[in-house]
């Protein structure tokens, strides 16, 4: 039954993190860097504080008797999955939105979800189970390339008329960035899984009737703030350099703060779901729940864009595509399920 609520808790953190950016299309005055610092401050620092003040009694006692290099190696990644989350808007600025997602959604999947388990249990690899979880990884990454594929005939279609062709050197610098993105946003996961003896300090600390909400915030307080530390310069920077802090009070903008804190209440939700996931299917759930996540992510951003109609009036071989792309990544989650049960 846990197994069951594990992948059932990640499909649901994979609808809201697929969503959590849609609010953005209502925020069209306002600069990149307002939108992000305002969500940021929500899904990085807003609710971890309140939510491990409301949860986890005796925060500061726990972390004392955590060795300080867990502590230390949690907040750095946490700043390294911030670093390749500002790296990503870079990689989709020089090579393309679909690209640039394919690219860095599928290096964040197989890293993401293959070195937790090659780190924990590499014996498991060559098992039947261990095999079909690395079939599903292999179909989901067919998967995303063949929606990014249909994504790149869409904008080809509709941008043929200002689009400009990109330069050699700068096209290979953006394939790079894009790769380095992928392994640095899958530092989150990462910073879960190198983590866990805060929960098990945690978990001694507070009792055997802990619950896994609580002691999953243990680790997201310290890996959030760490990737709060990457979007507060950058942001800061750019507010400054590009005078857009004055949009913040510009009329007719008040609303913007409310899409901006739904985008990090949405985000939050699905960091939340995913620690739960990760929890309840075991010393695996890093893999399996990971897997999970990152394929309804892109299977849920795809439903949003034919909603908003970022579909319309686009070559048919285009929608065949997309529709590939998704049944794919439909069918690797079905896989993953199937390796969990096997492994158990």
């Amino acid at each position: 039954m846990s197994a069951i609520f594990g992948v059932l808790a990640s499909v649901v953190s994979g609808l809201l993190n697929g969503s959590f950016a849609v609010p953005m299309k209502k925020t069209l005055k306002w600069e990149w860097e307002n939108t992000w610092l305002i969500y940021a401050l929500t899904a990085m620092i807003f609710y971890p504080v309140v939510m491990t003040l409301l949860f986890v009694p005796n925060l500061i006692g726990i972390y004392q008797q955590t060795p300080s290099n867990v502590l230390w190696w949690t907040f750095l990644f946490g700043v390294g999955w911030g670093i390749g989350s500002l790296m990503f808007g870079l990689g989709l600025h020089l090579v393309g939105l679909s690209l640039g997602y394919t690219i860095m959604i599928g290096v964040i999947a197989v890293a993401g979800a293959l070195v937790p388990m090659l780190s924990h249990h590499p014996e498991l690899l060559f098992t039947r189970g261990g095999l079909v979880i690395m079939m599903a990884m292999f179909i989901m990454v067919v998967g995303v390339i063949r929606c990014g594929l249909a994504g790149k005939i869409r904008e080809q279609n509709s941008n043929q008329t200002n689009r400009t062709k990109k330069t050699e050197p700068s096209f290979a610098i953006g394939i790079l960035i894009c790769i380095l993105a992928g392994v640095l946003s899958s530092m989150l996961n990462f910073a879960f899984y190198f983590g866990s003896p805060i929960i098990n300090i945690a978990k001694i600390y507070l009792g055997a009737s802990t619950t896994n909400f609580q002691l999953n915030h243990t680790v997201w307080f310290i890996t959030l703030t760490g990737g709060f530390v990457p979007f507060l310069i950058y942001c800061g920077y750019l507010l400054i350099k590009n005078d857009s802090w004055r949009k913040y009070s510009e009329y007719r903008t008040g609303s913007y703060w409310f899409w901006a804190f739904l985008m990090g209440t949405l985000w939050t939700g699905a960091i939340v779901l995913y620690g739960i996931s990760a929890s309840s299917l075991g010393e695996l759930g890093t893999t399996i729940g990971w897997l999970v996540l990152m394929a309804i992510t892109v299977l849920v951003a795809n439903i949003w864009g034919i909603f908003t109609g970022e579909w319309k009036n686009v070559p048919k071989k285009a929608r065949i595509f997309m529709w590939q792309g998704l049944v794919l990544l439909i069918f690797s989650v079905l896989l993953v399920g199937w390796g969990k049960l096997l492994l158990i």
